[in-house]
């Protein structure tokens, strides 16, 4: 008997927190779809204090956060994201472009890099590549390689196109 009462009670704390989660969830999506992001931000913070091993929390905290302006606070957010789910090509992804508008440049062909590691499929990762090596004034070749791989999974990538004219 002492043990079914224990099962139903760790049974209603599990639905309890699950129910807060989904609870949280959909108010700080409300807040994001009004463009009050600092109030998203807040309630995505609770999130993380009741359940720090989130992922996506952090992720959805890191676009608020840059919707915000505070790019330095996605990134570090992106970084615990990475941290929790290190296999998810989109948390390096978000974390290079953010790296790239701070010019962190080598930290931004790193996360790129890693994305193409994990899904070779993502067009605008080789795109991304190829600008940062021109930025960085990489060997041409190893621009254009990026850009026809990038063209060769996206082969309309107006960008891509355009820029291998100039080289």
């Amino acid at each position: 008997m002492r043990l079914l009462v224990l099962c139903l009670i760790f049974g209603s704390a599990l639905t309890y927190g699950q129910s807060e989660r989904t609870i949280l969830y959909q108010q700080a999506t409300e807040f994001g779809y009004r463009n009050q992001f600092k109030e998203a931000e807040n309630v995505l913070s609770q999130v993380i204090n009741l359940f720090p091993k989130d992922s996506i929390a952090y992720f959805d905290r890191a676009i608020m956060r840059e919707n915000m302006g505070d790019t330095i606070g996605a990134i570090a957010d992106l970084t615990m994201e990475i941290e929790i789910d290190p296999k998810s090509a989109d948390n390096y992804f978000l974390r290079g472009i953010l790296f790239h508008k701070t010019k962190m440049y080598q930290e931004a062909l790193f996360d790129f890099k890693m994305v193409t590691r994990i899904d070779n499929g993502n067009a605008d990762a080789y795109f991304y590549s190829a600008q940062l090596y021109l930025i960085l004034e990489k060997n041409k070749y190893q621009i254009k390689r990026l850009l026809k791989k990038c063209l060769k999974i996206y082969p309309s990538h107006q960008e891509a196109k355009k820029l291998f004219r100039l080289l």
